[in-house]
């Protein structure tokens, strides 16, 4: 641990660089210290516990995060401690495959960049070994209050210690500090501001147990195998070294909640849960219990989903778990936080060239930051809609989904699902001021300044809140329906003829 050093708080920053304080050293708050690095703007990260804890099992980077890397000198780090991702098998309950493709080379073909996946703790120890300065890292470091006078933030902590700033980052997850004093200093401010309707917006209707064990026969070494039950599923992403797997399971109603309460489990239940799906097969060779009895790690979670529709308040703003959360099927939780402080870095850099030689007002720091929520806002939304399609059509829940699940997806085909994600990814933010060689797939990248400020604008008038599914859908329902139509007309036509009996009774 490194000791703080407190700050000197009589000229209340007023003399001093613009500086940004960013709580939370997971995800977000570590890729945040690198894009600021990159525009040479001061920052300090202070976290209530430790760099790269031990818990938590993977996280993947899908081809918009691995661009992102690209551009922070850190890809070839996070290349060199995974293997690209292979294959995708769609797996029925019994574990026997029905849909399968080569996924992973298929994204990486539209969108540029590979899919990996790799230890959550060995990532982000990866993004602290590479700041150039750790002793602006502070662990164990609990902020407890925010105070903000005079175009300054004061981040206070446990033990009376303040650190001053210009700016204040929530990156410290779904049950962020920060959001809560956020919360409270806007009602004070302007009261009902946060509505509890939006305070509550964070549901969780699923929990998982997520673990890792050792590789196993039956289960190539870079697959990805979805296996679907009745509200239950698993999914499993496998490197050479590990297997990393998720149980999701829908919680029962009495278990399921809204924020602020909050979904807790001890280890006698996961134990409980883990013995209730032991006999449930993975593929034609491997049941559950198999993968359990060896793991190497495992935690059991709920799995809140939402989105905030206020992101900042004053100098304060939050990013990544704390004003989003999917569900971890569709991958996508690490890269959206990483887009978010990506957009933050370049509002900051933008606002801070307006006048090199002094701040940037209240007025302008407000103008940033609603730029940042404004771009952003459409689209996490639209990634949370995809992650909870996606949980509930692998978890068949309910007749609607799983005929989706099992009858349309075929006909869809999971090539065009790979798609949908390069064209996801494709359309996600990069820095705008580091510039790079990028590697680019058959779509390209839709991120120019101009194309985020229209995309933005056209998400206003026309949300795409229904998710990446719903196009391929429309394209199957008019299948459907123009079979049935032709079905229908020939039924007519025949039932007209002298050849073919009409329910049963042979025509004159």
């Amino acid at each position: 641990m490194i000791a703080a050093i407190p700050e000197t708080l009589a000229s209340k920053g007023s003399n001093m660089p613009f500086k940004v304080i960013i709580v939370g050293a997971g995800v977000a708050g570590l890729c945040l210290a690198h894009c600021l690095e990159k525009a040479n703007i001061d920052y300090l990260v202070l976290d209530k516990g430790v760099v790269a804890p031990p818990f938590g099992t993977t996280i993947t980077m899908q081809p918009h995060g691995c661009r992102i890397l690209h551009q922070l000198g850190l890809l070839d780090q996070v290349l060199d401690n995974c293997s690209t991702m292979g294959r995708g098998y769609y797996r029925t309950s019994d574990g026997k495959c029905f849909l399968e493709n080569d996924f992973f080379p298929i994204v990486k073909k539209y969108a540029g960049y590979d899919t990996r996946t790799l230890s959550r703790s060995l990532f982000l120890r990866i993004l602290y070994d590479n700041l150039p300065d750790p002793s602006k890292i502070l662990e164990r470091h609990r902020v407890v209050n925010i105070i903000e006078e005079n175009s300054i933030v004061r981040a206070i902590l446990s033990d009376g210690t303040e650190y001053v700033g210009d700016l204040v980052v929530g990156t410290d997850g779904v049950h962020s500090k920060v959001r809560e004093l956020m919360w409270d200093q806007a009602n004070q401010a302007i009261p009902h501001f946060i509505s509890t309707s939006e305070k509550r917006s964070m549901v969780t209707t699923y929990g998982a147990i997520v673990a890792q064990c050792p590789p196993m026969p039956g289960l190539g070494p870079t697959d990805m195998h979805s296996i679907s039950n009745d509200k239950m599923s698993f999914l499993l992403l496998c490197q050479p070294d590990f297997i990393s797997y998720i149980l999701h399971y829908k919680l029962p109603e009495n278990q399921q909640c809204r924020w602020p309460s909050r979904a807790k489990f001890t280890e006698a239940d996961m134990e409980a849960l883990a013995a209730k799906f032991a006999d449930y097969p993975i593929c034609e060779s491997v049941v559950f219990g198999e993968l359990w009895r060896t793991r190497t790690k495992a935690q059991m979670i709920s799995l809140e989903e939402g989105v905030l529709n206020h992101w900042f308040f004053g100098r304060t703003v939050l990013a990544g778990d704390a004003i989003h959360k999917v569900t971890p099927n569709s991958a996508l939780g690490g890269c959206t936080a990483m887009e978010d402080v990506v957009c933050i870095s370049n509002a900051l850099h933008a606002a801070l060239n307006l006048h090199p030689n002094k701040k940037p007002s209240d007025v302008e720091i407000s103008a940033a930051l609603k730029f940042y929520q404004d771009s952003r806002l459409s689209r996490v939304k639209a990634i949370v809609k995809v992650a909870s399609d996606l949980t509930r059509l692998q978890a068949c829940d309910g007749w609607a989904m799983y005929i989706r699940h099992r009858w349309i997806t075929p006909l869809i085909g999971l090539d065009a699902l790979a798609i949908n994600i390069a064209k996801l990814a494709s359309s996600a933010p990069k820095l705008d001021y580091v510039p790079f060689i990028e590697r680019r797939g058959l779509l390209g990248w839709q991120d120019t300044p101009k194309t985020v400020i229209a995309r933005a604008r056209m998400d206003k008038e026309r949300p795409w809140y229904h998710g990446f599914l719903t196009h391929d859908m429309l394209t199957v329902l008019g299948f459907l329906f123009t079979l049935v139509s032709t079905l229908l007309l020939f039924i007519v036509k025949a039932a007209s003829s002298r050849w073919l009996p009409l329910f049963g009774v042979a025509a004159n």
